[in-house]
C-alpha cells in the first residue's frame, strides 16, 4: 500500500472533495482520507447554493444533482415577503460530493474511507507532515485539513482558535403538499431563531428540509415552535430525518495556514456568516487550497510563507466577503423584531443580497443613514 504522497486530504465534504480535485489536477499525488464508510453529505444542511458553484467546482450541471430550482423568499416577523428573484439550486450534497471525488480519482487521486485520523505531526527536519490514522501510517508534504468544526488535524497541530459556531437542528419532513415549491423561505425573528433564522426549502412537492440555526437557545424547541406556528402548512407532516449539527459562522480563523498545513471548510471557517451558506465558499476553498498545495508540493517548498498564497488568494474575493458579511451579522444580530420589521420597510431585494452575502454593504448603510432610528442604530457601524 503507498503510504508517501505530495498531497493529503483529511475529510471528504465539499471542502476536501474539492481540494483533492484540483491537488491531483494540478499533477500531485493525492490521497483523501475519509473517517465515514461512504463519501456523502455526512452534515445536516439545508444545500441551498448559488447558481455559480458549478463554474467554481469546473463540473457540468447534471439533473442527478440539481433538485430544485428555486428563487428565495424573505420573510420579516410580521411576515412581510421580499423576492430574491435571482435563481440558486436546491442540490443533492452527497451526489455533489461524490462527483467532485469521481473528478479526483479521474485524475489520479486514491480515496480512504473508514479510516480516522489519530494524529498529526510537522517533522520539521524532514519537512514533511506525518499522520497517523486507524489504518497505517502516511507521510506528505502538504496536509489540507478539511475535517469539520470540530478539526482533529487542528487539535492535533495545538491550533485552539474556532469560528464562533452557531447550533442548527434540520428535520426533513413530508407531506401531501408543500407551498411555493420553486421558493425557498427564510424566516428572521427572534420568536422563531434569537439571533439567527428558520428555513423552509422544499424539495418538491411532497419533501422540504425545515430547520432553524439559533443561539444562546435550544434550537430544537424553536425548531418546534416554528412547525407549531407554521402548522397549517407543517401540521401534518410527518419528520423522515432529524440532523443537528454546527455551523461556524463567526468568520474565518486567523492561524488556517501553517508549515506544511491548510485548513479549510468549517475547519477554518470559511462560511458566510449572515445567512450560514458554506457549500460554494467551502469549493471555492478547496480549490484554491488544492492547486497552491499541489504546486508548493512540486517545487519542495511547504513553507507556511508558499502555503499562504491560498489565503491571499482567497481573501481576494470570498475572505473580503465573509468579513464583510460578519460585520453585518454582528449589527443585526440584537436588534429587536420592530427593527427588523422597519429594515424590511426599506431594503430592496439587492440591499438584502449585498448585505447577507457580505457585497455592498456601504451602500446599503448610506441607505439607512435617512432613517434616524436605523442611522444610530446600523448605518453607522457597517461604514
Amino acid at each position: 500500500m503507498k503510504t508517501n504522497y505530495d498531497v493529503i486530504i483529511v475529510g471528504a465534504g465539499p471542502a476536501g472533495a474539492s481540494a483533492a480535485k484540483f491537488a491531483s489536477k494540478f499533477n500531485a499525488e493525492t490521497l483523501i482520507i475519509e473517517k465515514y464508510p461512504t463519501i456523502q453529505a455526512n452534515k445536516p444542511c439545508g444545500e441551498a447554493t448559488g447558481s455559480k458553484i458549478f463554474e467554481t467546482a469546473e463540473m457540468p450541471i447534471k439533473d442527478e444533482i440539481i433538485v430544485n430550482v428555486a428563487y428565495a423568499q424573505i420573510y420579516s416577523p410580521s411576515l412581510k415577503r421580499i423576492d430574491i428573484k435571482e435563481k440558486g439550486y436546491l442540490i443533492n450534497k452527497s451526489r455533489f460530493i461524490q462527483e467532485l471525488v469521481i473528478h479526483a480519482c479521474d485524475y489520479g487521486a486514491h480515496v480512504r474511507v473508514r479510516e480516522e485520523v489519530k494524529d498529526v505531526m510537522f517533522d520539521k527536519e524532514k519537512k514533511i507532515v506525518k499522520v497517523k490514522t486507524t489504518q497505517g501510517e502516511y507521510t506528505c508534504k502538504v496536509l489540507i485539513g478539511a475535517d469539520g468544526f470540530n478539526s482533529t488535524v487542528a487539535r492535533c497541530l495545538g491550533i485552539n482558535e474556532k469560528s464562533e459556531p452557531i447550533p442548527t437542528v434540520q428535520y426533513i419532513m413530508v407531506s401531501k403538499k408543500f407551498r411555493d415549491v420553486d421558493a425557498v423561505r427564510f424566516y428572521i425573528s427572534n420568536k422563531w431563531a434569537p439571533k439567527g433564522y428558520a428555513w423552509i426549502f422544499p424539495k418538491n412537492e411532497k419533501m422540504a428540509e425545515v430547520g432553524v440555526g439559533v443561539r444562546g437557545a435550544p434550537a430544537k424547541i424553536f425548531l418546534d415552535k416554528f412547525i407549531s406556528d407554521f402548522k397549517e402548512e407543517l401540521g401534518h407532516a410527518q419528520i423522515i430525518d432529524y440532523r443537528g449539527a454546527p455551523v461556524p459562522i463567526g468568520g474565518m480563523i486567523s492561524n488556517d495556514v501553517l508549515d506544511g498545513v491548510i485548513l479549510i471548510g468549517d475547519a477554518a471557517g470559511t462560511v458566510i456568516p449572515l445567512t450560514g451558506a458554506g457549500i460554494h465558499s467551502s469549493v471555492a476553498a478547496g480549490k484554491i487550497a488544492g492547486e497552491v498545495a499541489a504546486k508548493a508540493s512540486l517545487e519542495n517548498d511547504n513553507s507556511k510563507e508558499r502555503l499562504m498564497e491560498y489565503r491571499k488568494r482567497y481573501d481576494e474575493y470570498w475572505g473580503s466577503r465573509i468579513k464583510k458579511s460578519l460585520k453585518a451579522l454582528r449589527v443585526l444580530e440584537n436588534l429587536p423584531d420592530e427593527d427588523l420589521d422597519e429594515l424590511a420597510d426599506i431594503l430592496s431585494a439587492e440591499d438584502i443580497l449585498d448585505l447577507a452575502n457580505g457585497l455592498d454593504i456601504k451602500k446599503v448603510a448610506l441607505k439607512l443613514l435617512s432613517h434616524p432610528k436605523l442611522a444610530l442604530k446600523i448605518a453607522k457601524a457597517l461604514l
